[in-house]
């Protein structure tokens, strides 16, 4: 039987989108996906283990679920705190996008209200913790919000990257907002200088379709504790390059990463031998991508690494039976199922809004086309950095796809697999960084030392 939690969390147009059965031939529900839909209906915050832990129940919602464990995550960086979380996750409705934006904004208003206390009273370090975790807040309800005629939606990007860069200057980062030219406008980024070093390596780091560099302190910090810069920026059609600048997803994902090399290059405190480039989710296919097309690396890490986003999300799509061929038939039917399902299944809904957004395309159909201009197959062997892959065991976005990249790869290459033994084992090592903090830095500092 299908995995309900991949069946519904990673390919998210898969809860709704089964329901397409009827528009498929007349067969209605499969029995997996009818009773998949209902996992909805437990009591608010009840709770029910799952026999994984990440697998718990804190809404009752199996997407809003995993994204509450990649959250509750990040409390060892502190950007986020676990009672807030949690707090936040009982006062959500199961499956209600508008529920889930306006209740993260709320604990962020709050929390940032005690920083302004603090700061007003002079207590600095108390003032940045604050502003730290309630700037992630903000960021918490973007990642499952695609209303883009709700001005609140560029107030909380806003909200979230400015209160990440206040705290950071208030714990005395040396570390500032940057506009890296790209195309006739600019990507935003941040760049991190590694303290009481000059010329050193950098990590050139991006994120994937829903997190922001800004959620992944876990790389940065570990870097400018090891000495490496750091360069984080928002590619076309990630965080506030979309909200703030209209930019979408581009399958030539080397043109932004070339310009943000460029960028990289002309800091006098980077050793341009040095280059690091590190993708995470999405973000695992489209820096293998650059790197199949760019030489001016000096490694490639890919979390989780992909070959072909195309066939991992044609493979999500292909298991709701008859949805591929309906797609064939042409747009008119395609999208019309799309949208009867979208009234019964909120997922659905949020899937192909968020998606069609992020791609800049309009419609359902389009979408699907789009996709199938994400694969690298005929490029990975071009790829010359060394290159590790960090691969989780219960891996559910794209499963199998690292080993694909790894056997295709003719570079050095290393793959880093996390099992269940290590409670890192789910998409992006979730719940558990530090252990990956440390594997990723202990192979790159013996990498970069020769």
């Amino acid at each position: 039987m299908m995995d309900r939690r991949r069946f519904l969390t990673h390919a998210g147009v898969a809860g709704g989108a089964a329901a397409l059965g009827f528009a498929a031939g007349g067969r209605g529900l499969d029995d997996e996906v009818a009773s998949a839909r209902f996992h909805g209906d437990d009591v608010l915050g009840q709770g029910q283990a799952a026999g994984v832990w990440y697998r718990y129940k804190f809404i009752g919602q199996p997407v809003m679920d995993a994204q509450i464990v990649f959250w509750l995550g990040l409390a060892s960086m502190g950007l986020t705190d676990v009672g807030e979380v949690l707090d936040t996750a009982t006062r959500i409705r199961p499956g209600d996008e508008r529920s889930w934006f306006e209740q993260w904004l709320a604990t962020a208003e709050r929390v940032r209200g005690y920083g302004e206390e603090a700061e007003a009273r002079g207590h600095t370090r108390s003032a940045a913790s604050h502003f730290l975790r309630a700037g992630a807040y903000y960021r918490a309800g973007l990642m499952r919000y695609a209303d883009r005629a709700d001005p609140r939606l560029v107030e909380a990007t806003i909200a979230g990257l400015d209160l990440h860069g206040r705290a950071l200057r208030m714990r005395g980062y040396d570390s500032r907002q940057v506009d890296i030219p790209y195309e006739r406008g600019v990507l935003y980024g941040r760049i991190h200088h590694a303290p009481g070093v000059e010329r050193a390596p950098v990590i050139v780091l991006h994120q994937g379709f829903h997190a922001w560099p800004e959620d992944t302190m876990w790389v940065v910090d570990g870097a400018l504790q090891r000495g490496y810069h750091v360069l984080s920026f928002h590619g076309p059609g990630q965080g506030a390059s979309l909200r703030l600048h209209g930019h979408p997803f581009r399958p030539d994902w080397e043109v932004p990463v070339g310009r943000v090399l460029d960028f990289a290059e002309r800091d006098e405190r980077v050793d341009p031998g040095g280059l690091v480039l590190m993708g995470l989710s999405f973000g695992g296919y489209l820096a293998p991508r650059a790197a199949s097309r760019e030489r001016r690396l000096r490694a490639l890490v890919a979390d989780p690494g992909v070959v072909s986003w195309r066939d991992a999300m044609l493979r999500h799509f292909a298991s709701i039976p008859g949805l591929l061929a309906l797609h064939e038939r042409g747009p008119a039917a395609f999208d019309r199922a799309i949208d009867a399902a979208s009234v019964a299944l909120p997922d659905a809904r949020w899937y192909f809004d968020d998606a069609t957004w992020k791609h800049g395309v309009s419609t359902p159909h389009e979408l699907i086309d789009e996709l199938r201009r994400y694969d690298n197959s005929d490029g990975v062997a071009s790829i010359r950095c060394e290159t590790l892959i960090m691969e989780g065991s219960a891996e559910d976005a794209t499963p199998g796809e690292s080993a694909r990249l790894h056997g295709a790869l003719t570079c050095p290459k290393h793959m880093m697999v996390f099992d269940a033994s290590t409670a890192s084992q789910v998409h992006c090592q979730g719940g558990n960084q530090l252990l990956a903090q440390a594997r990723l830095f202990d192979w790159l500092d013996e990498r970069m030392a020769r």
